[in-house]
Formats: C-alpha cells, sequence, structure tokens
C-alpha cells in the first residue's frame, strides 16, 4: 500500500487536471493557427470549384428531366438556372464566411471575451 493519504490523492488529482487543461489550451491555439492558413489561391479554387459544380449538377439534372418529360430544351434552361443561382448563393456564403474569419483574426481575441 501507498503511505500516501487522500490530501495526496487529491494534489495528484490537481497535478492531472492543470496539465491536461494545458494540453487543451496548446492544442486549441494550434487549431486556431491553423485555421486561416488557406491561400488565397485555395480560396479561389474552392469558390470555382463550387460555382462550376452547383451549375453542371443543375444542368445535368435538367437534361435528364429533358429526356424523361420531352420538355427539351426548357427542363436545362430552368435547371441551370437553378445551378447558376445556386452557385451565387455559395459564393455569397463563402464570402461572408472568409469575411468573418478575416475579421475574427484581427480584432483578435479580446473580441470574443466582450461578447461581439
Amino acid at each position: 500500500m501507498s503511505s500516501e493519504g487522500p490530501d495526496g490523492l487529491g494534489e495528484e488529482i490537481a497535478k492531472a487536471r492543470a496539465a491536461r487543461a494545458e494540453r487543451e489550451a496548446i492544442k486549441h491555439r494550434l487549431a486556431d493557427a491553423e485555421e486561416g492558413n488557406q491561400s488565397a489561391g485555395a480560396y479561389a479554387l474552392r469558390f470555382g470549384a463550387e460555382f462550376g459544380a452547383s451549375i453542371f449538377v443543375g444542368g445535368f439534372m435538367g437534361y435528364w428531366i429533358d429526356v424523361f418529360a420531352g420538355t427539351k430544351p426548357w427542363g436545362l434552361l430552368i435547371m441551370g438556372a437553378f445551378g447558376f443561382a445556386a452557385g451565387i448563393r455559395a459564393i455569397i456564403r463563402a464570402y461572408h464566411e472568409l469575411n468573418a474569419r478575416a475579421l475574427k483574426q484581427t480584432e483578435g481575441p479580446q473580441a470574443s471575451e466582450d461578447g461581439n
């Protein structure tokens, strides 16, 4: 048996909790640092891919609607327009996300503490 009493066990638990909190803080700082490391080229590729994929999916669905319903070219035109609108919406959403991330980086950690 160990000669440590209940006080020694409490100290060990407190040390373990402090070490864990320190590891979590380091992990959180590293995750925050990696979050902003995307280059401008990566953002451009993402925006372009989302926009192109939206138009392609809309046009593809419209084409198959035309094939099965015999409504050439209306399904392709209408669904292509919906795909275009979805692409614009995806770009606007990504733009707002990018601006929020940039604002968070410029204001620093004090913005979250102030409640803004």
